[in-house]
């Protein structure tokens, strides 16, 4: 059967049933019923037939988490964690765990910041927005001008005349509400910012100087210390940019495919990473995950024992399974925990991923 895919997400056109609307938060359909009736929460209802049923969307999901949050009944962190994606290799899946990560962050009550650091950005359009059109050319092909991008992480950091400082406000884009992941979106003039962070004093530490001042509450117009989990996505390059990032971060998510081209990218992060402790006196935790894995293949078990005997410890026991569900959700403009026709097979893997994530996070002091 055809469909026709929609020029841009709306997420507010989304529905989710009950039942896929506990899954995601991990409740049962009548404690996401409690949550509703304790609260001035208002849910749409659809009628089919002659019968309303209650329909859930995104936003609606993370008002929820939220007030559970409120009422105690989530996990917290001890204080707040950084993390950015690296691996030296394209074709990983990095921005895809990036934003379906800090998406799950979400539903568990975790308040999350998405930094696009890659020119390219295809976080900030995976999340609905497009970096290349002005809200004109937006608006002429019936998209909405709020998807068109202000602003970078170069303009919050810049003081070049191609890079005006702006604020956050300006910048931030919130696709899913107050309530769900933000996002410093990318576009084409971040390119600038790698030669501004060269010529910097201090250059390495940019980033982690913005992070920690925003946490503090010291930049005006800046405050990120509402985040509990500010995500990095970056690409696969290890420009100053990158390692900006790596400096500003408590943990590196290395989704690492199961081929060889891959595991010697992983292996030179090692090398990195061995140099990067005598150069800052710290190291980030690494957390690997394997990629588009098949089962029952050897070639796929002989690279996962590789790279669980580089990084010992670092390799999370789940796995991201090769699902062709991943490019459905991308046809769809959709994030794969937001699209429904996702399976076990693919978001059913990714949750239990992310789950062991969310556990490391907790053990972070």
């Amino acid at each position: 059967m055809e469909y026709e895919i929609p020029p841009y997400p709306d997420f507010d056109q989304i529905f989710f049933t009950p039942q896929f609307a506990a899954d995601r938060l991990g409740l049962t359909t009548r404690a996401l019923r409690s949550v509703e009736d304790d609260s001035d929460i208002e849910i749409r209802r659809i009628k089919t037939g002659t019968v309303p049923r209650r329909v859930y969307t995104p936003a609606d999901l993370f008002q929820v988490a939220a007030i559970r949050r409120a009422k105690g009944l989530t996990k917290t962190l001890s204080h707040p964690i950084t993390i950015c994606t690296f691996v030296q290799k394209g074709g990983t899946a990095k921005t895809t765990c990036c934003v379906n990560l800090a998406i799950y962050l979400g539903f568990m009550g975790l308040r999350t910041l998405i930094i696009d650091n890659d020119p390219q950005g295809d976080a900030t359009q995976m999340l609905g927005y497009d970096p290349d059109l002005e809200p004109h050319e937006l608006e002429e092909l019936g998209i909405p001008a709020d998807r068109s991008v202000a602003g970078s992480i170069g303009n919050l950091l810049g003081d070049q005349v191609n890079m005006p400082t702006k604020s956050f406000a300006e910048i931030v884009k919130k696709p899913f509400g107050e309530h769900g992941p933000h996002l410093i979106p990318a576009e084409l003039n971040l390119e600038s910012l790698e030669n501004l962070l060269i010529q910097s004093k201090n250059r390495e530490f940019r980033y982690a100087r913005f992070i920690s001042k925003g946490r503090k509450g010291e930049i005006p117009g800046a405050d990120l210390s509402q985040y509990d989990v500010i995500l990095i996505d970056n690409a696969p390059s290890g420009s100053m940019m990158t390692l900006n990032s790596q400096v500003a971060s408590d943990m590196i998510l290395s989704p690492i495919r199961m081929d060889r081209f891959s595991t010697r990218a992983l292996s030179r992060l090692g090398l990195q990473l061995q140099a990067f402790v005598e150069e800052y006196q710290r190291v980030p935790e690494v957390a690997a995950i394997p990629t588009m894995f098949i089962k029952n293949r050897p070639r796929a078990a002989a690279h996962l024992a590789r790279i669980e005997e580089m990084f010992p410890g670092k390799v999370t026991e789940g796995k991201l399974y090769l699902s062709e569900d991943y490019s459905k959700a991308m046809e769809h403009g959709l994030p794969l925990l937001t699209w429904k026709g996702a399976s076990a097979n693919s978001a059913g893997a990714m949750k239990v991923v992310f789950d062991e994530i969310l556990q490391r996070l907790l053990a972070i002091k």
